[in-house]
């Protein structure tokens, strides 16, 4: 089950994409994190920044915006095999009516990852890579 963070939480420390950004930035005006929970054990994590511009680095995450068009995937990641991909085909569903994009690392891992649940490299930076996931 799809469910949306309301508060901070420390697990966000455990974020092996983006360990750096602090968990209290995470959840706010321009920013939430949701969660994909199975039988009260949560499986995933993947936190999103709204942002009315396309990031090509992580300090363009937080910029405040007013009006956002892009729902920006930036960091996800599975407790459980299989739970990052629910988490991310349930996010796709959600009825916000603007684009989907990441701002991933260059690995093989996160291109595997987004290609194997439909994303499309939109847009290859100097250290990350931005996929598009159609709704």
């Amino acid at each position: 089950m799809l469910v949306k963070l309301k508060y901070a939480d420390p697990i966000l420390m455990d974020d092996p994409v983006r360990p750096k950004i602090p968990w209290d930035q995470r959840v706010g005006l321009y920013a939430c994190v949701f969660a994909w929970v199975e039988k009260r054990k949560l499986d995933a994590i993947c936190c999103v920044s709204f942002q009315s511009n396309i990031p090509t680095k992580e300090k363009d995450l937080f910029r405040d915006t007013d009006g956002y068009l892009h729902f920006i995937m930036y960091s996800i990641w599975s407790y459980r095999k299989g739970a990052a991909s629910k988490l991310v085909r349930s996010v796709r569903l959600l009825p916000t009516g603007n684009r989907i994009i990441t701002l991933s690392p260059k690995t093989e891992m996160a291109a595997n990852f987004h290609k194997k649940n439909g994303a499309k490299v939109f847009k290859t930076n100097r250290t990350t890579i931005n996929y598009e996931y159609k709704k």
